[in-house]
């Protein structure tokens, strides 16, 4: 099995993403997480439905669409729900006045 995943609040993934898993700060820095690269991976997520008297079990599949950001060495952070967020974000920006 997998080690767990860490997840960060929205507001933290970018500061996050510049610690190590030993919290040393990352070298160098990933300034902006919009300049890395976006890409997509399509999963599949599959229930068999109850048959119906007589008839077969049918397996119904729905697409996942997952978001990552490919940046500097090798790093690879999921993105999904930070997409949206980060554009909210642009297009509301909250006042500190």
């Amino acid at each position: 099995m997998a080690p767990p995943t860490p997840t960060y609040p929205l507001s933290a993934l970018t500061s996050q993403i510049n610690t190590l898993p030993s919290g040393k700060p990352r070298k160098p820095p990933i300034a902006d997480l919009t300049t890395c690269p976006l890409k997509a991976l399509t999963q599949y997520k599959c229930n068999a439905e109850k048959p119906k008297a007589g008839k077969k079990p049918m397996i119904v599949c729905a697409p996942v669409v997952r978001l990552f950001r490919e940046c500097a060495n090798g790093l690879h952070v999921e993105t999904t729900v930070w997409e949206g967020w980060n554009a909210d974000q642009k297009a509301y920006p909250t006042r500190t006045e």
